[in-house]
């Protein structure tokens, strides 16, 4: 199987570099006319996908929203993302996992092993116990040919006074981050034999569409994919991701969730949305 940054670059090039969350919240079940339950959880993802014919890129569920309904949204969960994965559509887990040793090694096992029930394509992770503790799940995933998105600068105010800290060398925390990130994933073309050049390596970064040195963080990343969320509900717009981040153009993922709601809950309606979003998304690659 090829590497996974290899399967989203070919995905972009055949889509778009639209991101489509799946945040079943109980408000957004209520808009779709769905139930507030595990079977409408997955329904609503079916929905989405189906209303685009599974004609996009990357799929990020959003593991929380399953996880509130217990044993049976995880069912419901791998059930969406075996939908999903069979019929070609990359799945992005967003469960922000993060932790030490042999624990961050379990978690990528749960995501990335032959045996799992959830395989996913690639993970979202929190770096705040330190890039370094990550290793473990990043050698994992990268021997199944997964990615890792790594959160750098997320779209909530009340991650700014963390993410800009200055530490004893100068640095903010996010600026160390991206030279850790770029480390790895130069260290990860070389394993491979291949130059760092143009081809984004498996660890990518979040960074939030309405962050104000979102330019500045992906300058500092330029071998990896920029996942963008702010897009939609939180009052970025596509024009501010190519505002913000020109330097990303061809690597930035720009994520909406529930923006796909945003002309109703219908499959045509869904579809009418995802069209649109996908046309203005074509315009950062």
């Amino acid at each position: 199987m090829p590497a996974f940054s290899v399967r989203l670059q070919q995905k972009i090039l055949e889509h778009s570099p639209l991101c489509v969350g799946i945040d079943p919240s109980a408000a957004l079940l209520k808009g779709a006319g769905l139930p507030d339950s595990p079977q409408g959880a997955f329904e609503f993802g079916r929905r989405v996908l189906e209303a685009v014919d599974f004609g996009i890129s990357l799929l990020k569920p959003q593991s929380a929203f399953f996880e509130r309904f217990g044993s049976a949204g995880l069912r419901a969960l791998e059930e969406l993302v075996r939908l999903a994965r069979g019929q070609g559509v990359l799945v992005l887990l967003d469960g922000k996992r993060g932790d030490i040793d042999s624990t961050a090694a379990a978690y990528a096992e749960g995501y990335f092993s032959a045996g799992t029930t959830l395989r996913v394509d690639a993970v979202t992770t929190q770096p705040y116990m330190g890039l370094g503790a990550l290793d473990s799940f990043l050698d994992i995933a990268f021997k199944a040919e997964g990615g890792v998105f790594v959160v750098v600068r997320s779209s909530n105010p009340e991650g700014e006074a963390l993410q800009t800290a200055r530490l004893a060398g100068g640095e903010s925390v996010a600026q160390a981050l991206c030279r850790e990130i770029t480390s790895r994933n130069r260290q990860w073309s070389e394993s491979i034999g291949a130059d760092a050049g143009p081809l984004p390596g498996p660890v990518g970064a979040v960074v939030g569409a309405t962050c104000a040195d979102a330019d500045a963080m992906t300058v500092a990343m330029p071998h990896s994919f920029i996942l963008a969320p702010g897009v939609g509900a939180q009052g970025a717009t596509m024009h501010d991701v190519l505002r913000r981040m020109p330097n990303a153009r061809g690597r930035v993922l720009p994520n909406i969730s529930r923006a796909v709601l945003a002309n109703g809950g219908s499959k045509a309606e869904i579809a009418a949305t995802l069209r649109e979003l996908q046309a203005q998304a074509r315009d950062l690659m």
